[in-house]
This record gives structure tokens, sequence and C-alpha cells, in this order.
């Protein structure tokens, strides 16, 4: 999320590929307990500044096995997470203990901390969105009778959930009150299944949206105008997840063309890939104490991005990072869709 984004990282596409990457990489060797040995990045410079080396530790136990961790976001008493593999959503507290709650069937995908106190995720496979007490009580609300169906949530400034629809004959942006009510907009979004990804909330109070297969970002504000822009945008850029930057603008990745991409509430695009490894592949991607992080998908890395465009990259003990989200002090958390653990990485 974060603002909030997030959260499943990458199209499926991506994930094919950054896991053909993941097998061949293999993991670290696992501690008594499920604690993965923690690594250490390389301490670097940053403008001049010397910095503590980041670390990043590895959870196992307590996490189902094949459970395949997906979004993750910051919820009561810790961080919460989907598990599409074992059809589950799990909360892991800052000292790494874990706690499952089952989900109904049909792929949970993404997860976000409603403005009602409970947690709200999406149902692809059901059409669904579904609602979970910090208890872990789940109600599911219908969005529709298509294949697909609900990908991406966030929460609005309007108090209301809203979601990224996908469906083989049209895909719409969804907004779902706290009270279950589902409206979904189609009018302004190009026609046919133009990849709706991933969607935040941003500073000029419109809700942001990337689309994978049309090349674009898309905004739409609370009352359901919908406004696309392409100009500025790399062709072909595989476009994945965004997020509201420090500095007012919208942030977002670009697998395809190794990229990151800024842009204004006005539709100014502006690119940048110096400092990001040839074929890492961004994917997620956050914000946090001034800076974005995002991770690589075929890479193993987490990279850090100033809102000037200076980027640097930190290796992570992972086999295919698929979300990340900032907890309340600052740490970042990511799931390990392969590797069927959580990261916790320390700045």
């Amino acid at each position: 999320m974060m603002s909030h984004t997030r959260h499943f990282s990458f199209t499926f596409a991506a994930l094919i590929a950054a896991s053909a990457v993941a097998a061949c990489s293999g993991t670290n060797a696992t501690l008594p307990g499920g604690l993965q040995r923690s690594v250490a990045a390389q301490p670097r410079t940053d403008e001049g500044v010397r910095r503590p080396a980041p670390r990043s530790t590895e959870f196992f136990a307590g996490i189902t096995s094949g459970s395949d961790p997906r979004g993750i976001t910051l919820g009561p008493r810790g961080m919460w997470f989907t598990q599409p593999g074992s059809n589950q959503i799990g909360r892991i507290s800052a000292q790494g203990v874990v706690t499952e709650f089952p989900a109904p069937a049909n792929g949970v995908n993404n997860i976000v901390d409603g403005s009602d106190g409970n947690m709200w995720f999406t149902q692809g496979g059901a059409d669904a969105i579904g609602r979970m007490t910090p208890r872990g009580k789940v109600t599911l609300f219908s969005t529709g009778n298509e294949a697909y169906g609900p990908f991406d949530i966030t929460t609005g400034p309007d108090g209301s959930l809203w979601f990224t629809f996908r469906s083989p004959s049209t895909d719409a942006i969804g907004r779902i009150t706290t009270g279950g009510s589902v409206t979904l907009f189609t009018n302004g979004l190009s026609p046919g299944d133009v990849g709706v990804h991933d969607i935040a909330e941003g500073a000029d109070g419109r809700l942001w949206f990337t689309e994978t297969f049309n090349n674009r970002i898309g905004a739409i504000t609370t009352s359901g105008t919908i406004t696309e822009y392409s100009n500025g945008i790399t062709s072909g850029a595989g476009l994945t997840d965004i997020t509201n930057g420090p500095d007012g603008n919208m942030w977002f990745t670009e697998y395809a063309v190794n990229q990151v991409g800024r842009i204004t509430p006005g539709g100014t695009v502006t690119e940048f890939s110096s400092g990001i490894s040839a074929g890492a592949e961004p994917g997620a991607i956050t914000s946090s104490r001034g800076y974005l992080w995002f991770t690589e998908l075929a890479a193993s890395k987490v990279g850090r991005l100033t809102t000037s465009g200076q980027i640097v990259e930190y290796p992570i003990s992972v086999g295919l990072a698929s979300d990340i989200f900032p907890s309340s002090n600052g740490v970042l958390w990511i799931t390990d869709y392969t590797g069927n653990g959580i990261v916790k990485f320390a700045p």
C-alpha cells in the first residue's frame, strides 16, 4: 500500500518469469525455530552520509507450507498478509510470531486495513471482497459474476474501499462501502481487458491505478470520473505497482523495462533506471520516511529511491519478493512468495 498500495505486486506473467529465476537461486539455510539467517547489506554512502547497514531477517515458523504469501499491509497488532496457496490470512508480530486465520477458498489476493478497523481483502476467484475482523471472522460481499474479478485494494479518502476489477470482457474500478455496497466504474476507462492492476490513494484525493496491458496510468475521483495518462511512459513498460510518494506525486514500477516512474497530479511522467541492476524487474513499491522502496522480482534486492531519482540497492534473503509495506516504526515487511516466508527489512 502505503498512502497505501498494495498489495499483490506483479502480473501473472511476471510471476512466472520471476519464479523461474527464484527456483534456480535457492535460499539460505534455516535456523532452528524457522528463522532464517539474517543478511546484512553492505553499508552505503548516500548523499555524503554514512549510514548503518540495513538487515533483513526472514521468518518461516507458523506459516503453513505452500501458502504462497502475497499481499501485506499494516493492521491491528501487526502486519497482515494473504496466503492464496492455503486460503488463509496471516498476521505477524514485530517479533515474528505468526497467527493464521482461515479465509474462503478461491484466491485471496491483496489486503488493506479498512477505516472501520477491519481487514479487507480481494477474492479474485470468487468475485468477492472479504471483510475480516481482528479476531478472524469473515464476511464476503459479491462484486460480479465473471471470472477473475477483484484484484488489488486500498482505502480511499471517503472511507470506502477501492479496488481494481479484472474480467475477460472488461475491466473496472470498484468501490465498496464498509457496509458492503458495491459500485463498478467503467466510464472513461479504455475498453477491454486493459490489465488494471494496483491502486493507491493520491495526495490529490483521487485513486491512482496502473493498467498493465494498456500501458497507462489511470486516476479516478471518489465520484467516479476516470482520467487516463500515457504520455512519457515507455512502450511496453509492464506497469505494476503504484504508491503515493513523500513529494505528493505518484510513483510506479515498470518491470518489463527495468524502471521506476513518477507521475505528477497533472500527468507529467519521469522515468528512472540508473542504479537498478540489469534485468532486476522492479515489482512492489511503497513509501516510508522520505524514500520510495521497491522490490526487484528477479534480483532478490530492495531498491531505495529518493524523490530526486537517486537509487541504492540492498540484497535481501528472499526467493521472490511479492509485496512490501512499512510498519509504524519504518521497518519494511516483504512477502516471499516462493520461499513461503515473511522478510523483516530494517533500513
